[in-house]
Order: C-alpha cells, then sequence, then structure tokens
C-alpha cells in the first residue's frame, strides 16, 4: 500500500546591488509522522516562551527572529519575538529547532535560480528580442516536483502540497504551474508517474498555525543565501538543514536535494 506524504513549501527571494536569487523550497513529511512534529514544535514553543500563558499558539517566523537581532522588528506587532535581540536566545532557539529533524523523518527538497542569468539567457521571444519574461515560479517547481516525484518513487509513496497562502490570483496561478507539470511531466519523469504520485495543492495561511509550513519558513531563505554565496547569520541552522536534504539514495544531495539553476 502506498505511503502517503506531504510537501509544505515556503519560498524567499535574496539579492545584493547586482545579484537576485529566487528559492522555493520546503519540507517532506509522511502524513503518519506529523502529529510527532507537531509535538516537537509545540515542545519548541513552550521552551522558548514559557512565560506565555498559551506558547502553542506562537506562529514561528524566521524573518521576525532576523528583525529582531537587526533591530528592526516591530515590537507593537509581534512583542513575543523581542527576545530575539540577545543572542544566547537565539542560540537557544536554533538548538530546540534542530531537534526537530533528529528525532523525526523529515527531508528537503527545493529549487533555487540565480534570476539574472535566466532572464538573460532564456527570456526572449521568437525574433530573438529579450521581451518575454521566463517564468521563476515554473522553473522552480519544475527543479522540486521533479525530485519529489522521485522520492516518492523511491518510497512507493503518493504526495501532495501545501504552500503558503499569498493572495488569491497569485495562488490560482501557481495552482496552473502545478497542474502544468503534472500533466506534461519533466525531463526525467514522465507524465504518467507525475499524475500518479502527486496528488494536488493546497494553499494556506501559515497564520492558520500549520505546523509544515512554520518549519518550511525557515528553508528558502537559507538556500538562496547559500546559493548567491552570501554570509550566514550567526547562529543559524544551515548545516542541519543541508544534511536533511533528499539524496536520492545514491548520495547526490545537490541534485536531488535542494538544486541550484544555473
Amino acid at each position: 500500500m502506498a505511503k502517503n506524504y506531504t510537501l509544505f513549501l515556503d519560498e524567499s527571494e535574496t539579492h545584493d546591488a547586482q545579484k537576485h536569487y529566487f528559492c522555493i523550497a520546503g519540507v517532506i513529511i509522511a502524513d503518519d509522522d506529523y502529529s510527532s512534529v507537531q509535538n516537537n514544535v509545540d515542545a519548541l514553543k513552550r521552551t522558548i516562551w514559557n512565560d506565555l500563558a498559551s506558547p502553542e499558539n506562537v506562529i514561528l517566523h524566521q524573518m521576525r527572529i532576523s528583525e529582531a537581532e537587526k533591530g528592526r522588528l516591530d515590537t507593537r506587532a509581534y512583542p513575543e519575538y523581542n527576545r530575539f535581540r540577545s543572542k544566547s536566545n537565539r542560540q537557544k532557539f536554533y538548538d530546540e529547532f534542530k531537534k526537530i529533524f533528529v528525532n523525526n523523518s523529515i527531508t528537503l527538497v527545493g529549487g533555487s535560480l540565480y534570476t539574472e542569468d535566466l532572464m538573460t539567457f532564456y527570456a526572449c521571444n521568437s525574433s530573438g528580442h529579450n521581451t518575454n519574461i521566463t517564468d521563476k515560479y515554473l522553473v522552480c517547481l519544475q527543479l522540486l516536483l521533479e525530485n519529489y516525484c522521485h522520492f516518492l518513487c523511491t518510497n512507493n509513496g503518493l504526495g501532495k502540497i501545501i504552500y503558503e497562502t499569498r493572495e488569491t490570483k497569485g495562488d490560482e496561478q501557481l495552482r496552473n504551474r502545478f497542474y502544468h507539470i503534472k500533466l506534461m511531466g519533466s525531463m526525467f519523469i514522465d507524465r504518467t508517474t507525475m499524475d500518479k504520485r502527486l496528488l494536488g495543492i493546497d494553499f494556506v495561511s501559515k497564520d492558520s498555525n500549520n505546523i509544515g509550513l512554520q518549519i518550511a519558513d525557515f528553508i528558502p531563505n537559507a538556500f538562496a543565501r547559500d546559493h548567491a554565496g552570501f554570509a550566514r547569520q550567526k547562529p543559524n541552522i544551515f548545516s542541519t538543514l543541508a544534511y536533511h536534504r533528499y539524496d536520492g539514495n545514491v548520495g547526490k544531495q545537490e541534485r536531488f536535494g535542494v538544486k541550484y539553476m544555473p
């Protein structure tokens, strides 16, 4: 009997004055394991926010931690994140966050691209002019869905996707891209396999306290920055995230985990 999995996805873009990198990435969790993961996340929240009456209701946001570190946090809107101005509290958080990966079977997949190269080399119309904007969402989805499908085939699984919602039009456009890939297949995965293994895509607000999306919130920016060669904030959990990338069962995490292009 096939096992059911869910891939929780988020997106991030990072840049400096000259380079822009875009990444969609997230975590694969077996549906049977979800309650265990949720218990671990709730335990983290109780440890970090032990002074709150209902710490389990805090929504995890990587950006809020970064804003607190840089002194840019809106403390009126997010007073629970003010404690991360302290490096020791940030270290404590990431130490606890690592335990979620150590104690559970969680696998990372994703796709990251250097958008300037994409525009320079591939954004052209039939007359050769650079007028068509190549779709960064479609490219990243192709990279990660191919490897998600590979994971599902290897584990005799069926998988759905939950993506953090943005706005209705954007969600619908992304849904169309997903079904385009599902029905057409990819370079290495045929459409019959895609159609069999991929069940569908749903869009959920992170503020609904979805545990999978809260974990996924910490994934794409880490890999976009690595792809760009930017310095990592300290403390961080990049080594833990990199270790848990899907490797295709052949030890090739760069190929089957979070794939960089170009």
